[in-house]
């Protein structure tokens, strides 16, 4: 593999870790920029800078010495991986929510089957779920000529998924457990219990600030952190979001 491929397919890779958090602010309404951060179970801290646009996320890190860049346009379902030292990039489709949550619909709508392939989604009334109004869903995806049926109770107001039920036992159940100060802003704390047959439970938690409509920091089982500070509210150079001028585009071999 020449030095090209192997640095785009570092940056691919690299691009993994960080897409979670693109995504998880590609919903936000408001522009704004922050120093995002990863913090593995050993102590060591990784991160760099993220910027926020209407259908737009850069978020740009240092790996192995090399600066890339990961550019996703949520609209348009495509991600690019820039290396600038390169002058280089690649494309990859399929950019934005990860399949199986929730999302805004238009007219407000909060459908959990929106942009997954081969899903079908029947709404089977509202229910109090945590002392917080929900709608039932009931999905069923095909693949591969396999039918898997799942419930999923999406949060009216925050459009995400309070419950779920698998079919092989496994649940999902998230709750607010209370309000919180962070980085100067009010979040909300929320708690996410995961419970698999066989196994003991395992919960994770997240800080969810509304105004922004982004997670501000996340806390999972074993350690792993991840989150943003030092965030700059404000309107985004919308040359961020382009691939400089010049730049080779590359197709990676399958």
């Amino acid at each position: 593999m020449s030095r090209f491929r192997s640095v785009l397919a570092l940056a691919l890779l690299a691009g993994l870790s960080i897409a979670t958090m693109g995504q998880a602010a590609s919903s936000s309404t408001v522009e704004f920029a922050a120093d995002f951060y990863q913090i593995n179970p050993s102590g060591a801290e990784t991160g760099g800078k993220i910027f926020i646009a209407k259908d737009m996320v850069r978020t740009e890190m240092i790996q192995n010495g090399q600066q890339l860049v990961q550019i996703v346009d949520t609209k348009n379902h495509l991600t690019r991986m820039i290396v600038p030292a390169q002058r280089a990039y690649m494309e990859q489709q399929g950019a934005g929510p990860q399949p199986g949550s929730a999302q805004q619909g238009e007219g407000g709508e909060v459908n959990p089957c929106q942009g997954m392939k081969g899903a079908q989604c029947k709404q089977l009334g509202k229910e109090d779920v945590g002392g917080r109004s929900t709608v039932k869903w009931e999905i069923v995806v095909e693949q591969q000529g396999n039918s898997m049926k799942s419930i999923q109770w999406i949060d009216e107001e925050r459009g995400v998924a309070l419950r779920q039920e698998m079919p092989n036992g496994q649940q999902m159940e998230l709750k607010m457990v209370g309000k919180e100060e962070m980085e100067g802003r009010s979040v909300e704390k929320w708690e996410m219990e995961m419970v698999q047959p066989n196994k003991s439970p395992q919960k994770s938690y997240r800080w969810f600030e509304p105004e922004l409509n982004v997670i501000l920091r996340e806390e999972f089982p074993g350690g792993f952190v991840r989150g943003m500070r030092n965030i700059r509210v404000g309107a985004q150079d919308p040359g961020l979001f382009e691939v400089p001028a010049g730049f080779q585009k590359i197709t990676p071999q399958q």
